[in-house]
């Protein structure tokens, strides 16, 4: 089974947090949600309450297949934390998968990660995608990286992570069977 580590920090954005793990269960892959900080209560940038299930002290990456970070404004709040930048470096240098939405890549950006990758985030945060070509699509997949524009593209993240751990087959089928293809 596949296995997606998510990780939520204060001001995460609330739907493209929990749009993407909705369509990830649906299609059978393992979802844990991880708080960077030191509650299981994580508080959104729209101010709703969402309990993780782990703290990310402790916890162990072994069997993860991908790492996702939702934006938001607390985007900044994953730079503060040298542990879990230390784990999306340590994906990286591994050739694991890594994905990001919406402010998310510029975390990527400022690490190097996308060096020479085509990538898209939220406008604005163009200037943080060091050294990438950045493209103005929903979601782009380069190489072990995927990244999205934002809350937006919430759908099209889930449904492209899928693709990407389960197949094109997967992928249609959670698109049908949520009406999101008709």
């Amino acid at each position: 089974m596949k296995k997606v580590s998510t990780f939520l920090t204060q001001g995460f954005e609330t739907v493209e947090a929990l749009a993407v793990i909705d369509i990830l269960r649906r299609a059978g892959i393992t979802v844990d949600i991880i708080s960077i900080s030191d509650s299981l209560d994580v508080v959104s940038a729209q101010k709703i309450v969402v309990k993780a299930e782990y703290i990310f002290d402790g916890y162990d990456f072994s069997d993860t297949d991908m790492i996702f970070l939702p934006g938001g404004p607390g985007t900044k709040n994953y730079e503060k934390n040298e542990a879990f930048l230390s784990i999306v470096k340590e994906f990286n240098n591994k050739n694991k998968l890594i994905a990001a939405i919406c402010a998310a890549p510029s975390v990527l950006g400022h690490l190097g990660i996308l060096e020479g990758k085509k990538a898209t985030c939220f406008p604005g945060y163009e200037k943080d995608l060091y050294g990438a070509e950045v493209v103005v699509e929903k979601v782009v997949t380069d190489g072990t990286i995927t990244t999205g524009i934002g809350m937006g593209a919430s759908f099209e993240m889930g449904f492209e992570i899928i693709r990407i751990l389960l197949g094109e087959e997967m992928k249609d089928k959670i698109e049908k069977s949520t009406q999101y293809i008709i």
